[in-house]
């Protein structure tokens, strides 16, 4: 393929390309905090908190879009900081439920507040979010998270995330990584909503919903937790999915219900460890043909 024809599908699929990389990015977000063994499942409300501080920080201050973006995602992470304290002390559900409560109380703030619009949606953001911004945002993260597990911080929240009781035996500080995580997927978050607010140039509360939140999870889970690879494949399949079946129209959302459910229940480790299947097949195939040659000699 040349690099026209790269060119030519990156202008074709414009837009497709940005909603991976988006995705891949929000993916990413879920899974630094599910290293420590948090699930939490605010990403979206922090989104929407990146996207609406974006937008109205550009419109009614005319800070410049890059500043935009940085003030907003330091006030999503101000925020996580403030509340991570008391909500990473909860694990599990409880964890789950009180992280959706808060994308909750967000998505109602803005679909209540005039100044943000209301149930109407802010409208008029100024465009400048370009697709290469958010596939290098992308890649930097990548390289990023690359650098991460191969530290002792990342080895660390590792730890925390495989037997927390076991890393505080080591001295592992628990509360700083986790609140250290839970910052940093609310950052990554923040500036995804960022980027979709100069991109689309109009936000929607509804944009930031509960099903929305949930879909991120599965992008991590289905692509597999194993390492940063398994969730930014998720989003690009799970993606890509509806898209590359779209001639079949309103069978192309059942298709997709189907694959999730396929690799959840066979491969319970993520799209990433497909291949495993396959060998542990190809060594029980081995062990049961080993005896019957045995035999066979005998």
């Amino acid at each position: 393929m040349t690099m026209q024809a790269v060119l030519d599908f990156l202008g074709s699929y414009s837009h497709l390309v940005y909603l991976v990389a988006q995705n891949a990015v929000l993916a990413l977000s879920v899974y630094i905090t599910l290293m420590a063994g948090q699930l939490s499942i605010a990403c979206i409300g922090f989104m929407a908190i990146g996207a609406y501080a974006s937008a109205l920080l550009s419109m009614n201050a005319g800070v410049p879009y890059p500043v935009s973006l940085l003030l907003a995602a330091l006030v999503s992470g101000g925020i996580a900081f403030l509340i991570g304290g008391p909500i990473l002390r909860l694990k599990g559900v409880y964890l789950a439920i009180t992280t959706v409560g808060f994308g909750e109380l967000v998505r109602f703030t803005a679909l209540n507040s005039d100044y943000m619009g209301g149930a109407m949606g802010l409208s008029g953001i100024p465009a400048a979010t370009e697709t290469w911004h958010v596939f290098a945002f992308l890649v930097l993260l990548i390289y990023g998270f690359h650098q991460l597990q191969r530290s002792r911080h990342g080895r660390a929240l590792v730890a925390i995330g495989r037997d927390e009781m076991a890393a505080r035996t080591m001295g592992i500080p628990i509360t700083r990584y986790k609140v250290a995580a839970f910052v940093a997927g609310a950052m990554m978050a923040s500036v995804t909503g960022s980027f979709a607010a100069h991109h689309s140039n109009y936000l929607s509360p509804s944009e930031f919903n509960f099903s929305a939140a949930v879909l991120v999870l599965i992008y991590a889970v289905f692509g597999g937790l194993r390492n940063h690879w398994g969730p930014v494949l998720g989003a690009v399949v799970l993606t890509m999915l509806p898209e590359m079946f779209r001639f079949l129209q309103d069978w192309r959302m059942i298709i997709y219900g189907v694959s999730v459910l396929i690799v959840v229940v066979f491969v319970p480790d993520g799209l990433l460890e497909f291949r495993k299947l396959f060998r542990r097949r190809k060594d029980r195939t081995a062990h049961a043909a080993a005896p019957a040659s045995g035999v066979h000699k005998a």
